[in-house]
C-alpha cells in the first residue's frame, strides 16, 4: 500500500510536478525563476503498509529512507478528560509512570530505552489521547517494538508503591515549575475553565492541582490502566528505514500475542464524538485575573471551534495563520499591547484557538483586549470596493501558499509527521486521513475561511482572562523515599550501532565567493525542500554602543522588494540574534531554491532601520523591555553572565534602559558595520542539484558588494579566573517561591573540536546522573539539565540547572556540587561509555531534516571550526577519555559559580549549605 504526498495528483497537482522539469532545464541558465504566485516542488510518495490486528490495534508502516533511523509513536486513546472527577491529572501521572514500568525481570522501559540506543523519546498527555514517542537506530527495531508491545500492554508493570509516590511528587514539581520559571503550563487551565462550562471534561486541568494530585493513589492508576489501556484503544505508527516486506513479521514476532489477536479484525467504533455544537461558557462579568510568573502582564483570548482531528479541522491552522499576521497591528493602536501570537489547543469535542498578548504594564486590559478585537473583526471584514476584493484575494492566496509550504516542511521532520499521522489514523480511523487533510489544506478557498471566521470569531464568543506577574505554586508535602539507582546488563559498546557512526558523514561542498562570503552546500535528497541559512558574526553584544544590536532586531528591515515577497513563493522567513552572531533562514520548496537565494541575498544588502521606526521602539519596545528587565529570571541570567565573563562582551546582555539611549544613527551603524558579505557565511541544504545551484549562488549571493573584505572582529576568549577555594554564589529574590532555580556553571578553556567534544561529554555525564538522582530517586525535581555554550572566539562554559522544592533546595545544590567533585576525583571508563553513547545515539537521530544540517553547519562555522568537524563528532567523542574529564571537571569546581532564584531565606540556607571543595 502506499500513500502519496500529493495523493493521486490532481491535474494542477500534475502540472505542479511538470513544471518542475521545465525548471531544472531554466535555473541552468542562470536567467528566469518560477513565477510569483509558484510552489514548485516534485511529487512525494510515502510507501505505507496498514495492518488491523484482531485485537483492534491498528499498527501503521511507512518507508522514509532518508537516514538509517526510525520513529515509533504509540497513541493511547485517552487523556486529560477521561480522568475521574477530583482526581484530575491521572492520566498524565499514569504517562510518566510508564517509563517506570519494568516487564519480565528487566530493567525500567527508561533504561531499555537509553539500552536501545533511542536518542529522542518522551510523552505527553493531552485531552483526549496519551502520545509515546521514540526515534532510535533502525538496527532497534524489533527490540523497540518487542519493549512498546510491553509498555502498551502493562504500563505500570512493577510499579511500587514507593515508586508511585516519587514520581507523583515529580509531577506536582512539573506542576510549580510550569507556574513560576517562565513555562506557565498552568494558563491553558485557566483558559479552558473560562471557555468552557464547569460541567464539561475540557474546563477541568490536564495536569491537574495540587489537591487532586494528593487525592490520587497506585489503585487509581492501576484501574485507569486498565480501562484505557487496551489494543483497541491504541495506535502504533512506525516510519522511517523500515523494510516493509519484512516488517509483518518482525511485528508478529515483537508484540504480544493477546495484542495481535487471531481471527477476523476486531470493529472498532467511531472516535469522534458526534458534537453538533462546541460548548461555550457563559462570559464573565469581568476579566478573571491570574498570578503566574510572566516577565510583565499577559492577556490570553481564546474562542471555541469545532473539533480537530478531521479534514474539515484544516481550516483552523488557516484562521490561526492569518491572524497571526494581522493582529500585529493591534501594537499601532494600543501603546500597552508588545507584541501578539497565536495557537490552536486540538480537541475531539471542541478546539481553541488562543491569542496570547504581552503588555507592558496591564493598565487597562479591557482596552488591550477591545484593541485586538477590533482587529480580529477587521481582518474578516467584506470589502465591497473592488480594489479592497482583489487585495483580499491577494492576501488569501498568500496565505495558501504559505500553508502549504509549511505543510510540506512539517513534513521533512520525521517525528512531527509520525506524530500527526498517528493522532489523524487513530481519532479518523483511516490511513489515508494524513494524505486527506493535506489535500483538505490545499483546497480551502477564501469564502470558506471568511464563513467560518464570521460563524465562530464572533466578539461575544471571546473569553479573556489575564496574567500578572506574581507566585502561584502550591505548598510542599513531606519528601518520599529515596529510590535504589537501577543498573543496565547492557553495556555501552553494546549500545552503539553501526549508523551512530556514519549519520553525520554526508558530503559538504565549500564556496569561497569573490566579495568574501563563504557558501557551504549539503545536499540532502529525499523530499523537495530547501533551507538557506545565513549567520553574520556580530551578535548582541557586539557593537560601541549598548543596545543597538537589540534596536536592530526589533527595527531593521529589508528596505527594497524588488525580487518580491516570501508570501509570493510560500517562502518561510526566520530570525534571530544570539550572543556572537545573528542568524536569517528561509525555508521553501526544492524548486522555488532560485527565488531563496535572490530574497535572501536582496535582504542582506538592503537591510536598513528607519527614525520613524526607532521612535517606534522607543515608545512600544523599550517600556516593555523595562519591564521584562525586573523579571527575576532575567535578572538572574545577566548575572550569571557577567559573574562568568566579567567585563568581556559576552556579559552584557542589553537593557530595556540602553535601548532607550540608542539612536537611528547609532542602529544604522551597526547594520552597516555587521552586514558585509566577507562577514556572512551561509549554508544551503535540502534536495539539490549541485551543478545547478552553484551559478545561482555566484550570480545572487556573489553580487552582494559591500564593506570592507574582513569579518568583523572575532573576541578573544578571556582568561580563565584564577582557582577558588568556595564557590561564588548569587541570589536574586522570588518573594514566597514554593521552588527554587538553581544554575551551577563554570568557564571552560578556550574550545576546539576535540574540546567541545569533552564539553558534551562532560554536560551529557551531569546531566544523565543528576536528571535521575535528583528526578528519578528522589522526586525533587521534574528534572536537572546540563549544556555547554560555545561562542566565536572560543568562550565556553557549562551550566547545570534544574528546578526543585524549595523545601529541598540545600539537598539539590549539595547534590550537584558533589557531584562535580565526584566526577573530578572518581570517573570510570564504563559511565564515559555509556554517556558517549547516549550522545551518539542522540546524533545519529537528530540529522534528518535538512534544517538540521543547516542549523548544525552554521553553528560550527561561527566557533570557526571547520566543516569537515561535523562528520569528525562521532571520532572526537570517541576520542574522551574518563582522564581527560577528571582534569576539566576539576577546573570547573574550581572556578564554579552558582546561584539561585528562590525565596531569599531559603536561598541562603541552601547556598550556606554548599561543601567548600
Amino acid at each position: 500500500m502506499s500513500s502519496l504526498f500529493l495523493s493521486r495528483p490532481s491535474p494542477r497537482a500534475r502540472r505542479m510536478t511538470a513544471a518542475v522539469v521545465v525548471l531544472s532545464a531554466v535555473l541552468g541558465a542562470c536567467s528566469t525563476l518560477p513565477q510569483r504566485g509558484q510552489v514548485v516542488m516534485r511529487d512525494v510518495s510515502f510507501p505505507l503498509r496498514d495492518f488491523r490486528m484482531p485485537s483492534g490495534l491498528r499498527v501503521v508502516v511507512e518507508q522514509d529512507a532518508r537516514a538509517p533511523v526510525v520513529a515509533v509513536v504509540a497513541l493511547v486513546g485517552t487523556g486529560g478528560s477521561s480522568d475521574p472527577a477530583g482526581k484530575e491529572g491521572l492520566a498524565h501521572v499514569v504517562e510518566h509512570l510508564a517509563f517506570r514500568s519494568r516487564h519480565a525481570g528487566s530493567p525500567s522501559v527508561w533504561t531499555r530505552l537509553e539500552d536501545l540506543g533511542a536518542g529522542r523519546f518522551n510523552a505527553f498527555t493531552s485531552l483526549d489521547h496519551t502520545l509515546y514517542q521514540t526515534m532510535a537506530p533502525k538496527e532497534s527495531l524489533a527490540a523497540l517494538l518487542k519493549m512498546e508491545g510491553q509498555r502498551m500492554s502493562a504500563p505500570l508493570a512493577g510499579v511500587t508503591p514507593e515508586v508511585f509516590a516519587v514520581e507523583r511528587e515529580v509531577v506536582r514539581n512539573e506542576l510549580r515549575q510550569r507556574n513560576e520559571t517562565g513555562y506557565v503550563g498552568q494558563v491553558f487551565s485557566w483558559m479552558h475553565a473560562a471557555a468552557y462550562p464547569p460541567e464539561h471534561p475540557y474546563s477541568r486541568p490536564i495536569i491537574g492541582t495540587h489537591d487532586s494530585l494528593t487525592a490520587l493513589a497506585l489503585a487509581d492508576a492501576q484501574r485507569f490502566a486498565r480501562n484505557h489501556y487496551r489494543p483497541d484503544n491504541v495506535t502504533l505508527v512506525i516510519a522511517g528505514d523500515v523494510d516493509l516486506a519484512a516488517v509483518e513479521a518482525v511485528l508478529m514476532q515483537s508484540l504480544p500475542p493477546a495484542w495481535v489477536g487471531t481471527g477476523a479484525p476486531l470493529a472498532v467504533d467511531t472516535r469522534l464524538p458526534q458534537v453538533t455544537e462546541p460548548p461555550l461558557k457563559a462570559a464573565a462579568p469581568s476579566i478573571p485575573e491570574y498570578k503566574a510568573s510572566v516577565g510583565s502582564p499577559e492577556l490570553y483570548i481564546s474562542w471555541v471551534l469545532p473539533r480537530s482531528f478531521d479534514e474539515a479541522s484544516a481550516i483552523h491552522d488557516f484562521v490561526r495563520v492569518n491572524l497571526s499576521r494581522s493582529l500585529s497591528g493591534a501594537q499601532l493602536t494600543d501603546g500597552d499591547i508588545a507584541g501578539v501570537g497565536t495557537q490552536v489547543i486540538p480537541g475531539t469535542r471542541a478546539s481553541l484557538l488562543v491569542v496570547r498578548v504581552p503588555l507592558t504594564t496591564g493598565a487597562n486590559p479591557r482596552r488591550s483586549a477591545d484593541k485586538v478585537l477590533d482587529r480580529v473583526y477587521e481582518t474578516w471584514t467584506q470589502s465591497i470596493s473592488a480594489g479592497a476584493v482583489l487585495g483580499r484575494e491577494f492576501d488569501f492566496q498568500s496565505m495558501r501558499r504559505n500553508v502549504i509550504t509549511g505543510m510540506v516542511l512539517e513534513s521533512e521532520d520525521l517525528m512531527s509527521r509520525t506524530v500527526r499521522r498517528a493522532e489523524l489514523t487513530h481519532f479518523m480511523l483511516d490511513v489515508r486521513g494524513y494524505t486527506r487533510a493535506q489535500m483538505a489544506l490545499m483546497t480551502i478557498d477564501g469564502g470558506k475561511v471568511t464563513d467560518f471566521a464570521y460563524k465562530w470569531l464572533q466578539r461575544e464568543r471571546a473569553r479573556i482572562i489575564l496574567v500578572r506577574p506574581g507566585e502561584s505554586g502550591g505548598a510542599s508535602v513531606a519528601a518520599p523515599a529515596t529510590l535504589p539507582e537501577e543498573t543496565s546488563p547492557v553495556t555501552a559498546e553494546q549500545r552503539i550501532t553501526p549508523s551512530m557512526l556514519t549519520a553525520l558523514s554526508a558530503p559538504v561542498q565549500t564556496l569561497k565567493l569573490d566579495n568574501g562570503m563563504e557558501v557551504l552546500l549539503a545536499p540532502r535528497p529525499g523530499l523537495p525542500v530547501v533551507r538557506v541559512g545565513a549567520v553574520l558574526g556580530g551578535g548582541s553584544t557586539y557593537g560601541a554602543k549598548p543596545g543597538a544590536a537589540a534596536m536592530a532586531s526589533y527595527g531593521a528591515f529589508r528596505e527594497s522588494w524588488f525580487e518580491g515577497h516570501a508570501s509570493h513563493w510560500g517562502l518561510h522567513v526566520y530570525g534571530d540574534m544570539h550572543k556572537d552572531h545573528e542568524r536569517i533562514e528561509v525555508a521553501g520548496t526544492a524548486g522555488n531554491i532560485g527565488n531563496m537565494l535572490a530574497l535572501l541575498s536582496e535582504q542582506l544588502a538592503t537591510t536598513r532601520t528607519s527614525l520613524e521606526a526607532v521612535k517606534y521602539l522607543q515608545e512600544q519596545v523599550v517600556p516593555w523591555r523595562r519591564a521584562v528587565d525586573a523579571h527575576p529570571e532575567v535578572r538572574a541570567e545577566r548575572e550569571l553572565m557577567k559573574a562568568l565573563y566579567g567585563t568581556h562582551a559576552y556579559s552584557r546582555d542589553a537593557t530595556g534602559e540602553e535601548m532607550a539611549q540608542v539612536s537611528w544613527e547609532d542602529v544604522q551603524t551597526w547594520i552597516g558595520d555587521v552586514y558585509r558579505p566577507a562577514n556572512t557565511v551561509v549554508v544551503i541544504a535540502g534536495e539539490f542539484d549541485v551543478k545547478t545551484v552553484e551559478p545561482l549562488v555566484r550570480e545572487y549571493l556573489g553580487g552582494w558588494k559591500h564593506g570592507p573584505a574582513t569579518a568583523v572582529s572575532v573576541p578573544g576568549a578571556p582568561a580563565l579566573p584564577e582557582p577558588s577555594a568556595k564557590a561564588r554564589t548569587l541570589v536574586t529574590p522570588r518573594p514566597g517561591a514554593t521552588q527554587g532555580h538553581l544554575q551551577l556553571a563554570c568557564r571552560l578553556p578556550t574550545a576546539t573540536p576535540e574540546a567541545a567534544a569533552r564539553y558534551s561529554m562532560m554536560a551529557e555525564l551531569v546531566s544523565g546522573r543528576a536528571f535521575h538522582e535528583v528526578r528519578s530517586q528522589r522526586g525533587a525535581s521534574y528534572g536537572f539539565s546540563a549544556s555547554t555554550w560555545v561562542a566565536r572566539g572560543g568562550a565556553s562554559h557549562l551550566v547545570v540547572e534544574g528546578v526543585v522544592d524549595a523545601q529541598r533546595m540545600t539537598e539539590g545544590a549539595k547534590y550537584v556540587q558533589d557531584l562535580l567533585s565526584t566526577f573530578a576525583t572518581n570517573l570510570d571508563e564504563g559511565e564515559v561509555a555509556r554517556s558517549r553513547s547516549r550522545l551518539l545515539a542522540t546524533q545519529a537521530v537528530s540529522f534528518i531534516s535538512s534544517e538540521s544540517w543547516v542549523q548544525a553547519l552554521l553553528d560550527a562555522r561561527v566557533r570557526g571550526f571547520s566543516p569537515e568537524s561535523l562528520a569528525q563528532r562521532p571520532a572526537h567523542l570517541q576520542a574522551v577519555t574518563a582522564a581527560a574529564l577528571k582534569q576539566e571537571f576539576d577546573g570547573c569546581l574550581k572556578r564554579l559559580v552558582v546561584g539561585v532564584v528562590a525565596d531569599e531565606a531559603q536561598a541562603r540556607t541552601a547556598l550556606q549549605a554548599l561543601s567548600v571543595p
